[in-house]
Order: C-alpha cells, then structure tokens, then sequence
C-alpha cells in the first residue's frame, strides 16, 4: 500500500507538473497570437486612418479650389447688415440720397464696398451688372458703395464708367466716410469688400489692392448662388 500511494503521489506529481507547463507554453502562444492580432488591429486601424486623411485632403483640395481663403474684412456670415444712407451718383435714384440697405429690404442683395476704380473693380462692377440683368425674376439686387473722404471728387469718374460701360442694374454710390458705414466692418486696407445677404449675410469676400483677378472675380459672382432661389 505504501508502494502504491508513493507511485500515485509521483503520478499526481509528475501530471501536475506537465499540466503547468502545458497551460504555461499555451499561454505563451495565446499572448503572441493576441500579440499578433493587436498588429494587425493596430496596421488596419492606421492604414484606415491613411485612407481618411487621404480623402479629408482630398475634399479640403476641392473645397479650396472652389472657395479659396482670402483676405479677411466685412460682416460675418449670418450677421444682420444695418441700415445706411449713401449719395445715388448713377441709376433711377440719381442724385438722391437714400438707404439701399432699407429699399432692398428682404431680397437677395449684393453690396460691393470699393476704395479704387482699377481695371479689376470695374471688370467685377460689369459681370455683376450682367449677373443682376440675367436674374431679374429672382428679385436679385446690388449696388455699389465708394467709400471716400471726398465724395464730390469720385462722382465724376462714377458716371463715366456707368456711362463707359452702359452699367443699367448696378447703381454706383457715394458713401462719405473712408471707413464705411457702421457695422459692416470693411477694414482699412481692403480695396474691395463683396458682402451678400437675403436677410442675413450668406457670403463675404474681400480683397487687398491688386488680390482682385479674373478669377476671383469669377467667385464672387459664383457666390450669388447663394442668395437665388
């Protein structure tokens, strides 16, 4: 009997012992297999990550070709434009003074505030002048603001590029001031700030003196669709 127990004992011994390395060796390989698939999670999950910044670049590509950032100045989008009196050099309301803001009331409208009369501005004052006569039936509106310490000095060349370039939609007016009216926020330094709204702003681009190029130009009158329905 005691032969037998001290045999069994060793067997239990010597299965214990086998068992432990057995769970010992299984666990190794059960750590490297999970080992192995956190790797895998890890290069699926950056590879993922590749393929959404790729694509984010993708679209944030196509988003600067057709809305570039330009220079800074003019109301924020959303914000409410107050109303403002300007002298009327072109147009029906010739040599009145008066409130577009408060004639346009609630329609889509399209206010140009300038400080130069280049080539460039005159150019944007023509394709909106077109832009204007082509959407007639959607009520779309706009005016020009020079903004100007001398008013009586600036009417002249106002009535010869509306008289030079048979402008017809597009009143050219006089707003005494360089800084330009309360609340619309046109900075200093911008030679042109186009600010849109049918109620609220919907769309505000401004430029620094030579920044206004065909193709900008060709921008802003695509931001018109904003305000047409």
């Amino acid at each position: 009997m005691p032969v037998v127990r001290v045999a069994r004992m060793l067997s239990a011994v010597t299965f214990g012992f086998l068992y432990c390395v057995v769970c010992v060796t299984g666990c190794g390989n059960s750590g490297q297999v999970t080992g192995s698939q956190d790797d895998h999670s890890a290069t699926v999950a950056a590879s993922s990550a590749e393929e959404i910044e790729t694509e984010d670049s993708e679209n944030n590509s196509d988003q600067k070709n057709t809305e570039r950032v330009t220079y800074q100045s003019g109301m924020e989008i959303g914000a409410i434009p107050l109303p403002f009196e300007v002298s009327d050099v072109t147009g029906p309301n010739k040599g009145k003074t008066l409130c577009y803001r408060c004639l346009y009331g609630e329609r889509p409208v399209v206010g140009v505030f300038v400080r130069e009369l280049d080539e460039s501005t005159t150019k944007l004052i023509q394709e909106l002048d077109a832009e204007v006569d082509a959407h007639q039936d959607e009520k779309l509106a706009a005016f020009v603001v020079m903004l100007t310490e001398t008013p009586a000095e600036v009417k002249p060349n106002l009535e010869k590029i509306a008289a030079k370039y048979h402008i017809q939609h597009v009143p050219l007016t006089v707003y005494e001031g360089a800084t330009g009216p309360p609340g619309y926020n046109v900075k200093q330094d911008a030679s042109v700030n186009v600010m849109m709204w049918e109620g609220v702003v919907k769309a505000n681009r401004a430029y620094q003196a030579g920044q206004l190029k065909p193709e900008e130009i060709k921008e802003v009158i695509a931001d018109t669709k904003l305000i047409i329905h």
